[in-house]
């Protein structure tokens, strides 16, 4: 079973009764030849200059055929889905934007979440467009951001044109692991183990196959090894592995956001081994499986903890 991204449609990011707030400023370039504009007027004025006030004139209306071209280049974009996959504390969180522009095509967009750094779209037209914003997640939970802004300078950077929308989508942001290197099965046996766990004696040969981080030495094929066909593990039908539970109770550290940065390690790890393992914390309890699905039900429950 594969992951789901948290999703939001069209419905959900925009409020029906919200107008997008669209300001205008100059930007540098825009007040330089501003001010070249009210200098040229001045001494054409001053000289009677016809010729001068033929370019004046001219330059100014690009002026404003600019500003005409910069409104319209941001005020037809519509953002019709955004998705967010976990991350992990101190990392960017991603927002995959789906979007479309319209009656016309846009150009040179730029997308920013709060105060992020801005991500530029070239080319959007009335087919979807994608883009992706990031934003530091700081701590663990969910990230919310205030509102999504779109800025465009297009087409000759003289005004500085923003659209602010407000940002209805989150993204989950799993604790900061602590790394377990050393963390061995017979660490897992002692400390986390499931009582009661029944193992299997092995019986019948079942066959080979490619060696996993985790598997017991004793199981590997050296014979094929030293042939060249690379590390092999025998199977046994009958062989079963122990259950472990990662407990809150049994991690030493007064610390909250230590401990939940431990399990979260101890989770990494044990499917990285494919063990088949489960987490109880105060109030929660998630019984013991393996596989993506399960490893994302931990992480999880710990974020929200």
């Amino acid at each position: 079973m594969s992951f789901k991204p948290n999703l939001k449609s069209a419905a959900d990011i925009r409020d029906p009764n919200r107008r997008d707030h669209i300001t205008c400023f100059p930007t540098r370039y825009g007040w330089l030849f501003i001010i070249a504009l009210l200098g040229m007027l001045m001494g054409s004025i001053n000289y009677n200059n016809n010729l001068g006030f033929l370019f004046t004139f001219l330059l100014g209306s690009m002026l404003l055929v600019s500003l005409v071209h910069s409104y319209r280049n941001i005020q037809g974009i519509v953002i019709d889905e955004i998705q967010a996959l976990p991350v992990f504390e101190t990392q960017d969180a991603i927002f995959e934007l789906k979007m479309h522009a319209l009656p016309r095509q846009s150009l040179a967009v730029r997308f920013s979440l709060d105060d992020s750094e801005e991500t530029v779209v070239d080319t959007m037209q009335g087919s979807c467009a994608r883009a992706s914003v990031f934003l530091t997640a700081l701590k663990r939970g969910r990230v919310s951001p205030r509102e999504l802004r779109i800025l465009s300078t297009y087409p000759f950077g003289l005004f500085d044109f923003r659209k602010s929308c407000q940002f209805f989508s989150d993204c989950l942001v799993y604790p900061k692991p602590v790394p377990v290197p050393n963390l061995s099965m017979q660490d897992l046996l002692t400390a986390h183990s499931e009582e009661g766990v029944a193992r299997e004696s092995v019986e019948d040969f079942k066959g080979l196959r490619t060696y996993q981080n985790g598997d017991a030495t004793q199981h590997i094929f050296w014979k094929a090894f030293s042939r060249g066909q690379g590390l092999m593990v025998k199977e046994f039908m009958g062989s079963a592995s122990p259950n472990f539970c990662f407990s809150w109770e049994k991690i030493k550290s007064e610390d909250l956001e230590k401990k939940l940065s431990m399990l979260c390690g101890m989770v990494l790890k044990a499917h990285g081994m494919k063990l088949t393992y489960g987490i109880r914390i105060p109030g929660h309890l998630i019984a013991p499986d393996k596989g993506e699905h399960h490893k994302h039900a931990c992480l999880r429950a710990l974020a929200l903890f």
